[in-house]
């Protein structure tokens, strides 16, 4: 750990984690960029985000790399990806329909559209979900997970990819060496901004505050 990069006790978490990690995806996410349109009313969204982001927490754990703070209040989703992204969770639809309900069609349109503008024929690691707890934001939680796994990435020898969800998370991952590669428009939603990092790219600290 340096002055410039606290660490703040990184670990990679379990599958007997599953409930802080989905806590802390469904927390952070709750005010996030795309949270007005796929589901407006916040309450029915309070009851919609912990079950929708249970699935993909459990997917992870098991499937791909989840790393955490020690204090579990923020979590990095990463997966590993070949020629092309597969996510096969089983009984996906149901579940989906489950956790949504009349909001299914716009979570739908969100995955077919990051299904079709995902990189192939280039292995990297992606970037699922970057998630701080609101109340935690700010301190340094999310730089700090994004440089313990760009750290595994630049050991693989591995770009990686993410999709930024707005304007204001770019500058994050623009001083962590990524580029934009495109502006996607989700049909019916807001816009999507796929990023990319290639092995190795310099990584810029943040200015120090006035």
């Amino acid at each position: 750990m340096t002055a410039d990069r606290p660490d703040f006790g990184i670990t990679q978490a379990t599958p007997a984690h599953v409930e802080p990690v989905t806590t802390a995806l469904a927390e952070a996410f709750f005010g996030g960029d795309l949270a007005p349109w796929l589901v407006p009313d916040h309450a029915t969204r309070a009851k919609v985000y912990p079950m929708y982001f249970r699935i993909f927490a459990e997917y992870f754990l098991e499937h791909g790399r989840v790393d955490a703070t020690a204090d579990l209040n923020a979590v990095a989703l990463w997966l590993p990806v070949d020629d092309h992204l597969w996510i096969k969770i089983p009984d996906y639809d149901v579940r989906l329909a489950k956790a949504t309900g009349t909001a299914m069609a716009r979570f739908a349109m969100l995955d077919m559209t990051q299904d079709a503008h995902h990189p192939t024929l280039q292995p990297h690691l992606y970037l699922a979900f970057l998630a701080v707890r609101p109340e935690q934001q700010g301190e340094g939680r999310g730089a700090a997970l994004l440089n313990h796994g760009l750290d595994l990435a630049d050991q693989a020898r591995l770009p990686a990819y993410l999709e930024a969800t707005g304007t204001r998370n770019q500058g994050l991952y623009h001083r962590h060496g990524f580029n934009l590669r495109d502006v996607v428009w989700i049909p019916g939603g807001p816009y999507l901004y796929p990023m990319w990092r290639p092995s190795g790219a310099p990584r810029t600290p943040r200015p120090p505050s006035p």
